[in-house]
C-alpha cells in the first residue's frame, strides 16, 4: 500500500506540473478556461502530492491524511467525470475521474484492510 500512495503522489506531482503549462495541458485535450485555474489546480495538487509522498514514508502515523485524500478523489471524480462527458473541458478529464475513483476507492478500501484499523479511526486520526 506504501507503494501504491508514493507513486499515486507521484501521479499528483506529475499533474500538477503539466497543468503549469498551457501548452502541455492543450495538448492532451484538456481545455482550462484560464491559465489561473490551471495554477490554482496545480498548486493544490503539488501539495497533495508533497502529501501523499511523505504520508508513504511512514503510513502507520500518517494514513488519516490518506484517508482523506480518498474523500478529495471522490469530490475529483464527481467534478470531473460529468465535465468531460457534458462540459467543455475536454473529453480527457472522463476518465483522470474515473482514475481518481479507483484511487479514492483503494485508499478507502485498502488502508483499513493493510493496517488493521476502522473507518472512523481513519477518519478521526485515532491511529494508536
Amino acid at each position: 500500500m506504501k507503494n501504491f500512495v508514493f507513486w499515486t503522489g507521484a501521479y499528483n506531482g506529475g499533474l500538477a506540473l503539466a497543468l503549469a503549462f498551457p501548452p502541455i495541458y492543450r495538448a492532451l485535450g484538456l481545455n482550462v478556461p484560464a491559465p489561473l485555474w490551471g495554477w490554482l489546480v496545480g498548486g493544490f495538487l503539488a501539495f497533495t502530492s508533497a502529501a501523499l509522498i511523505l504520508s508513504s514514508r511512514d503510513l502507520r502515523r500518517r494514513a488519516s491524511i490518506v484517508y482523506w485524500e480518498s474523500l478529495l478523489r471522490y469530490v475529483a471524480a464527481i467534478l470531473l467525470i460529468p465535465a468531460g462527458l457534458f462540459g467543455d473541458i475536454g473529453l480527457i478529464a472522463a476518465p483522470l475521474g474515473l482514475g481518481d475513483l479507483a484511487i479514492g476507492l483503494v485508499y478507502m478500501f485498502g488502508l483499513p484492510k493493510e493496517l488493521g484499523l476502522s473507518h472512523r479511526a481513519l477518519f478521526c486520526d485515532r491511529l494508536e
